[in-house]
């Protein structure tokens, strides 16, 4: 009965289909008069909306609803993000949201067959032979990986890729998590943008012991990072943003920092830490509780900056953070969501001199 209450609310809906061309505004592009230099401005909101189907979580469907409401509102005042990557958008009303919002062009992650083997090489064989069936490991996967990114522009490819079907811990192993990228033809800026989205294993709800749960996530972080060296090229910028699973936990940030193998020569940006400890100009329009603020929220934005196009934060904010009027209560507050939004403003510069990024090479779906 559990399971078949839990199917009959993720989602089905077909996304548009690849090339997606609509310009909704394109970005203005500005030139420096000295250096020849050129920019644009662009936003990414990511938000993970607990669009968790009941009975895990009540009362979601109108609090998806008013997401979708707000976001429409935001857009007829011209102050929508350009980019907005959701995470746990499980409920069939994650259609009513996309469609209320206006964005054009959306790619979702992986479908709930979309399934991989049962685990990679790098699995011990510990994990492997210990199952915690009534938390949920072997149940299969009832929702799918709630992964959606939304855009004002282009997207002309996508991959995704499901992680290893028992490569989790708990009751998360009832969704079929996993990675989610996006091309994005910014108009007037060379090349691509590639966007990546996921969301890993969490800890305390998963209702085994956090040393499984570790392992866990450190499977899934080797799988991301395998995942994006098949499929970035080393041309294109990259921003990244998802529900990582990592607040308050150094074991789990030090892992996934110090395993970038395919990052040795290129640096690897956090928003969080960018603006709070590498520079004085990012506008900074949130408060933090400690000194180490990439370790207070599971929800991080980063970037990669590609061989031609030059990346960085300008503004970093909360957003959905306080009572919201006519939402549901979730964990005893009035609120559109258990996370606050992470809104993100970059700047993008490039010479034009230099030779245009390739279009193609790996930018393409991997599956």
């Amino acid at each position: 009965m559990l399971v078949g209450a839990l199917g009959a609310c993720t989602t089905r809906m077909a996304e548009p289909p690849l090339p997606q061309q609509t310009i909704v505004q394109p970005p203005e592009i500005t030139v420096d008069p000295d250096t020849g230099e050129h920019s644009l401005y662009l936003s990414v909101l990511i938000y993970n909306i607990a669009a968790l189907p009941w009975p895990i979580k009540a009362n979601r469907t109108r609090a998806i609803r008013l997401i979708g409401a707000e976001l429409a509102a935001m857009r007829t005042r011209g102050e929508e993000p350009d980019i907005v990557m959701i995470q746990e958008g499980f409920r069939r009303s994650i259609k009513e949201l996309i469609r209320a919002s206006g964005y054009p062009n959306w790619v979702r992650g992986p479908k709930t067959g979309d399934t991989m083997p049962k685990y990679s090489e790098r699995a011990p064989e510990a994990f492997r032979s210990e199952s915690y069936f009534w938390k949920g490991e072997r149940l299969g996967k009832i929702m799918d990986s709630g992964l959606y990114i939304l855009s004002n522009w282009p997207i002309v490819a996508k991959g995704t890729q499901a992680f290893y079907r028992h490569e989790c811990a708990g009751f998360d192993c009832g969704a079929n998590k996993g990675i989610l990228s996006a091309d994005i033809a910014v108009p007037g800026m060379p090349g691509t943008l590639q966007l990546y989205t996921t969301h890993l294993n969490s800890r305390g709800s998963t209702g085994v012991p956090e040393a499984r749960s570790l392992i866990a996530h450190t499977l899934q972080i080797d799988h991301l990072d395998e995942y994006f060296d098949a499929r970035w090229d080393r041309e294109q910028p990259v921003i990244f943003g998802g529900d990582f699973n990592m607040k308050s936990a150094r074991d789990r940030l030090d892992y996934a920092v110090g395993r970038h193998s395919v990052l040795t020569d290129t640096p690897v940006f956090i928003v969080q830490h960018y603006c709070t400890v590498l520079v004085r100009d990012c506008d900074v329009r949130m408060s933090y509780d400690s000194d180490e603020p990439w370790l207070d929220t599971n929800d991080l934005q980063g970037w990669v900056p590609g061989r031609y196009v030059h990346v960085r934060a300008v503004e970093v904010d909360a957003w959905f953070d306080t009572p919201y009027p006519g939402a549901p209560k979730i964990r005893g507050r009035t609120t559109l969501s258990d996370h606050d939004g992470l809104f993100v403003r970059y700047r993008l510069s490039w010479t034009p001199q230099a030779p245009a990024a390739k279009k193609e090479s790996r930018a393409r779906t991997v599956e």
